[in-house]
């Protein structure tokens, strides 16, 4: 085993974990029947033809009431050939076999990097290609299993069944869009304003609180999407607010935002939608709230982006993060995405009314740390940045001379 540390990877996955969730410890509930319960799901592991590169996104759920202090993420890429496709974990103090080919990466997760039970954490994995002479369609296995540890010892899991899986990794010979999307966990109050000016910072969240749920959405694509149809659902306990909006409609119930939209996302180039929502009064904390869902359909594809081209959003939609014949996106699989919101009881208040509270909670409970500032804000960027802001060189395998 060799240890590989990256600057990159230590930025990359502090700020995508920051966005997914901030632990601290508090009294258990229901501690008399911990379930451990932990899965994990690979979705974007599909590269357009124009693309060299894509970051690929790695779930790792709490389906469970109890929250390990360690959590083991196992990536094997034995069956790869690296003349022409390799991966990366982007995390932290991986242990990394093999001296010519790095097909097997060990990387463990802890402390405010372990989703709380109902929670997600998304970790970046980038795909990059290592040729660019591909004339036909290469697909290969890639296996990622996840292992609870706690106290130095493993868990039994409840459902071992979604513990790991193989996932196909596939370098196309087709162009066009490829929306990517990431929904993080609510976990704090945020004001709308205070989230379109970049601050996320918020106080914990409470019942009764207004705040915002954002959506990362990034073309990793090779042409420019012109058209999307953008569906959000709040759990039970959460409702939209009202936008000003001709396009768009809400459920009756205002849990289920529609809208079919026009935009302009560039390739690698993200934006954040940013939708005002507000917490019962009623709801029972401390709460997690899962049901969380948005999904995007990308409807309408231009050509090629030009050279300083840049993405847009309407404005009651969201914003850029930096200031049409109807053609499938290049792969579907991370154009959805679940989210939960977590509810903390208000400082020497109770916890709510008498509306449904949720998964009860074991172990850490998320959302009490404040003052992340404009780290969160960046968060979200980072999982579809990092391949950007990483030099990737391509060399043959036997070339490759490992570093520490």
């Amino acid at each position: 085993m060799k240890r590989l540390r990256r600057s990159v990877a230590r930025l990359g996955a502090a700020a995508l974990l920051v966005s997914a969730g901030l632990v601290l410890s508090a009294a258990p509930a229901h501690a008399e029947d911990p379930v451990v319960d932990v899965g994990v799901d690979v979705v974007g592991t599909r590269l357009a033809a124009g693309t060299n590169d894509k970051i690929a996104v790695v779930k790792v759920s709490n389906h469970g009431t109890f929250t390990p202090d360690l959590i083991a993420v196992n990536y094997s890429a034995m069956d790869f050939d690296y003349r022409k496709v390799r991966i990366d974990p982007l995390l932290e103090d991986c242990d990394v076999d093999g001296d010519e080919k790095n097909d097997r990466w060990d990387c463990p997760l802890r402390g405010d990097q372990i989703p709380g039970p109902g929670e997600t954490v998304e970790l970046p994995l980038l795909v990059f290609k290592t040729t660019d002479e591909l004339t036909e369609p290469y697909r290969t296995t890639l296996r990622v299993a996840v292992v609870p540890w706690h106290e130095g010892r493993t868990l039994t899991d409840a459902n071992p069944a979604d513990n790991g899986d193989e996932y196909e990794v596939e370098l196309t010979t087709e162009s066009g869009g490829d929306l990517s999307v990431v929904a993080p966990d609510i976990k704090r109050e945020i004001a709308l304003s205070d989230a379109r000016e970049g601050d996320l910072s918020g106080a914990p969240l409470n019942p009764g609180d207004k705040t915002v749920a954002v959506a990362y959405l990034a073309n990793q694509g090779d042409q420019v999407i012109s058209t999307i149809t953008l569906r959000m659902t709040v759990p039970k306990g959460v409702t939209f607010d009202s936008l000003r909006t001709e396009e768009c409609g809400f459920s009756d119930d205002r849990r289920t935002f529609h809208c079919p939209v026009d935009v302009h996302l560039v390739p690698h180039d993200p934006v954040a939608v940013i939708l005002p929502v507000t917490v019962s009064a009623g709801v029972k904390a401390p709460a997690t709230l899962t049901g969380g869902a948005v999904s995007v359909a990308v409807t309408g594809v231009g050509g090629p982006p030009t050279e300083g081209d840049r993405s847009t959003l309407p404005g009651f939609l969201g914003t850029a993060w930096n200031g049409p014949a109807t053609l499938s996106d290049v792969d579907e699989s991370d154009n959805s995405d679940e989210f939960a919101v977590v509810v903390t009881r208000a400082a020497g208040g109770g916890g709510g009314g008498d509306e449904d509270g949720g998964l009860p909670v074991t172990g850490p409970q998320a959302g009490l740390l404040g003052g992340v500032g404009a780290v969160v804000v960046a968060a979200g960027a980072v999982l579809f940045l990092a391949a950007r802001r990483r030099r990737v060189v391509l060399v043959n395998p036997g070339d490759e001379k490992p570093t520490d």
